[in-house]
């Protein structure tokens, strides 16, 4: 049987979960569906993919804001924290390289540095699925950090706190891959730890780009995270595919 993938074993691990739930509670989400919305250029009432959704933080507030969403994830305990709160979203479980929607979506949301899990063939199958899943005309927004923001402003040690836990990564870029491999290590109130790894494939701007056009997107808007054209030094990219 072969070894769970990287993403596996770290979202079904309580210790990210704990940090993905604290993560919920950014003062900062209402403006980013603010900006989420003038990005894709949402009419009233858009049917919108969220993919994956995590415990629905953006996608319970487009659906507040009279939206049609629908919420995919792979870890079930996200999935469940959304319709507890039944908050309008529809919450189904799945893997974001095999969507069955087709054509009904006026947009797909992908956000916070959720590209780029797999390798560059599993990286192509998920835009695929966007693709499928879109209208067209439909849109699809990535949010990521790209090589011209990673390389600006490389830490290969850094911390944070959240909710009195502490989550501690040291990053290394693999030069031959063009992977970043992180160790986190979550130290908890108690002073127990736990480490696990992720593996994210960073792509250039113009690299991610071509690999959209590959998936059947044929226009782009490179912007970054304030909705001004990206450039070099910006903190993210949103990366705006129209099918």
């Amino acid at each position: 049987m072969a070894e769970p993938a990287w993403w596996q074993e770290m979202f079904a691990s309580r210790a990210w979960q704990d940090v993905q739930l604290g993560w919920d509670a950014l003062e900062d989400a209402d403006d980013q569906v603010d900006r989420i919305e003038r990005a894709l250029a949402l009419e009233p009432a858009s049917r919108v993919l969220d993919v994956p959704c995590g415990t629905g933080r953006i996608a319970a507030r487009l659906a507040a804001r009279g939206h049609q969403v629908v919420g995919v994830d792979v870890e079930e305990r996200f999935l469940q924290e959304g319709r507890e709160r039944d908050d309008g979203v529809r919450y189904e479980l799945g893997d974001m390289r095999e969507l069955g929607s087709r054509g009904e979506f006026d947009a797909v949301v992908c956000f916070w540095g959720s590209f780029g899990y797999f390798d560059d063939d599993g990286n192509l199958e998920q835009a695929k699925a966007a693709a499928r899943s879109l209208k067209p005309g439909g849109r699809y927004l990535i949010d990521t950090v790209p090589a011209e923001t990673l390389f600006a402003d490389f830490r290969a040690k850094n911390w944070f706190d959240l909710d009195g836990s502490s989550v501690l990564l040291e990053t290394f870029y693999q030069l031959g891959t063009g992977r970043v491999e992180t160790a986190w290590t979550f130290v908890a109130s108690d002073g127990s730890r736990e480490t696990h790894r992720s593996s994210v494939r960073v792509y250039t701007v113009h690299e991610v780009t071509e690999l959209l056009r590959q998936a059947g997107f044929s226009a782009f808007r490179a912007l970054d995270d304030e909705l001004q054209d990206f450039a070099i030094g910006s903190s993210r990219l949103w990366l705006v595919a129209t099918r």
